[in-house]
């Protein structure tokens, strides 16, 4: 017997579905919930104390996409063996792109809409956010402070500069669109390090600042003076995800 959480959970599903099926041919503005819970074979009644409203669906929609394509990121890099993170993060967004493939009409209407509707394109940026959030998490990003938002933030930048040549890219493989990620990344990367964003990386930034320091002619007492989070303020950091 499933339990009232189960329950509801499998009507939002079925709601989101179905909403995400109508997206395909209507503005998000056109949806209704009753039309909604019709297709999805559910009433009226439990489609709006669920639900609440159409937004809700088509956020719940996805979110459950961009956790599938992180749990099937995920199970490849595991077969993979040894990967970096900054690889770890290109296989992620060409991922999600591939999982998103079959719903371009879904994702052009929504981009639309968002431009003309400021509440839902805030929205959507705090859902992009939060798929950004868990792919570097997955990839082993520790996502700690100031610093770890800022890569949240600068990578669903990437992602949004990638979905606009992901939507006119035919090729099979997405080639197109992987040389994009692969630009939009070094580019957010040199970003992270002018700005130290990046902070420890893969090898740290002690190491960097204690070759920079032995090649200045410093010595371990000067590093000691340095900012206590071990950031030197003369030597760039290691770029966090090479």
């Amino acid at each position: 017997m499933q339990t009232p959480q189960e329950t509801t959970s499998l009507i939002m599903d079925k709601l989101a579905d179905a909403a995400w099926d109508q997206l395909a041919s209507l503005a998000p503005a056109s949806l209704r919930i009753d039309e909604i819970a019709r297709q999805a074979e559910v009433s009226e009644t439990a489609a709006r104390a669920v639900a609440g409203n159409v937004t809700s669906l088509i956020l719940h929609q996805l979110a459950r996409l961009d956790r599938r394509a992180i749990l099937e990121t995920l199970a490849d890099i595991e077969d993979a063996g040894e990967v970096t993170i900054r690889e770890k993060i290109l296989e992620a967004l060409m991922h999600r792109f591939e999982v998103y493939q079959p719903y371009k009409a879904q994702i052009a209407r929504l981009d639309s809409a968002a431009r003309r509707d400021p509440v839902l394109g805030l929205r959507l940026l705090d859902s992009l956010a939060q798929a950004m959030r868990g792919l570097l998490a997955m990839a082993g990003d520790d996502l700690q402070g100031l610093r770890g938002e800022a890569r949240v933030r600068g990578l669903a930048f990437v992602a949004m500069m990638a979905a606009r040549i992901w939507q006119g890219d035919d090729s099979a493989d997405l080639a197109t669109t992987m040389n994009e990620i692969d630009k939009r990344l070094e580019q957010a990367e040199e970003w992270g390090r002018t700005l130290r964003v990046l902070g420890r990386g893969e090898g740290g930034d002690d190491t960097q600042n204690a070759e920079s320091n032995a090649n200045d002619g410093g010595d371990a007492g000067d590093g000691a003076d340095r900012d206590s989070d071990g950031d030197s303020d003369g030597a760039a950091p290691q770029g966090r995800y090479q």
